[in-house]
């Protein structure tokens, strides 16, 4: 039954934890996984008999159990449980908690090294895929990037002679600008929205794909949409990105939205006696 648990645990919930780990700079303590998942635990859970699992994925299995009508067994003991009863582990969860904020403090502190000239590619998307993640994890954690001025140094690696950096410093900004007006005010500064633009005529694909993606998040904010609007030819590689046969979709639809953003901003700005 172990087997076929684990044959059919869907980890892909789990896929960004999964790097993050692989990132760890002090080491991972083994009471810190889960003997289901061998992911550090989030939410851990002991049972009657002492051993100590991640609660979705326990829960999960005692489903398993009544679903084939047998008796709770311990998965990692395989011995008959009296009770399902689970009993959050608030010390562990709490050492997990220390452990994880002092990680990801050095780690942090890693990207900002990393994200300087000199570092090597893959240093410097190790610290893109960092940052993306903390930033994916928590909206707190946006914040701490601003203030670290990350923003800079990652706008920075825009201009990077590496495609797989230029590729993922735009998918970083996007997601430190998502749902973030301060970030997004941040990342426009200097001559950061023209850098973007530009990748619009880029010949690869994913560059295009990610600067559209990425501008229309920016577009959100009303007061960038004239600093959109404002750079040369932007609009009309933007018409042309909507029309086109050749691009994918979510590209084409990322620019027909990014237009709709700049229009519905253009019109209101002639409403209050302005223009461009």
């Amino acid at each position: 039954m172990a087997e076929d648990w684990e044959g059919n645990y869907d980890s892909s919930s789990h896929s960004n934890e999964n790097n993050h780990e692989q990132l760890h700079v002090e080491p991972i303590y083994e009471a810190f996984l889960c003997p289901l998942t061998k992911q550090i635990m989030r939410d851990p859970v002991t049972l009657e008999n002492g051993q100590t699992f991640e609660r979705e994925a326990v829960e999960k299995w005692f489903k398993e159990c009544r679903d084939s009508r047998r008796k709770p067994i311990c998965p990692l003991t395989l011995k008959e449980l009296n009770s399902m009863d689970l009993n959050p582990s608030i010390a562990l969860r709490n050492t997990i908690e220390e452990w994880t904020q002092r990680n990801e403090t050095a780690q942090l502190d890693n990207a900002c090294r990393s994200l300087t000239s000199g570092s090597s590619e893959s240093d410097v998307l190790q610290a893109l895929i960092f940052v993306a993640y903390i930033c994916q994890k928590s909206r707190s954690s946006k914040h701490v990037v601003r203030n670290a001025d990350l923003i800079p140094m990652i706008s920075g690696m825009m201009k990077s002679s590496s495609r797989k950096v230029r590729c993922k410093a735009l998918e970083t900004l996007h997601i430190v600008a998502a749902e973030d007006k301060d970030n997004k005010e941040a990342i426009a500064a200097g001559d950061t929205i023209r850098t973007i633009v530009k990748f619009l005529s880029h010949e690869h694909s994913q560059e295009r794909e990610e600067a559209v993606s990425l501008l229309y998040e920016l577009s959100k904010s009303e007061s960038l949409c004239e600093k959109i609007g404002g750079v040369n030819g932007a609009i009309l590689i933007l018409v042309g990105m909507a029309s086109s046969k050749s691009e994918n979709l979510l590209t084409v639809e990322r620019a027909e939205k990014t237009l709709e953003n700049l229009e519905k901003c253009e019109k209101k700005c002639e409403a209050n006696g302005g223009k461009w």
